[in-house]
């Protein structure tokens, strides 16, 4: 008997001794396995847009201040003259 065919009888032993399909078992938890991913993939996209966004405002706000910084900065200078 070659190995191909002693692989096909354990496989056809394993199968009836646990009664499911393990093969199919399998196939499930891959399925279960790569929904998750898709689900992480998602919030991965969605945490790096709410990055992004929060980036941006970060920049405006810093250049507002900035802004204000440099007007006080520029009414004290006439101000005191």
């Amino acid at each position: 008997m070659d190995g191909a065919a002693m692989n096909h009888i354990g496989s056809t032993s394993f199968h009836l001794i646990h009664g499911k399909d393990e093969s199919e078992d399998l196939a499930g938890r891959v399925l279960e396995l790569q929904e998750g991913l898709k689900d992480l993939l998602k919030r991965v996209a969605t945490v790096h847009e709410e990055h992004d966004k929060k980036r941006d405002e970060n920049l405006m706000l810093q250049q507002y201040i900035a802004n204000l910084m440099n007007s006080n900065a520029v009414r004290g200078d006439a101000g005191g003259k």
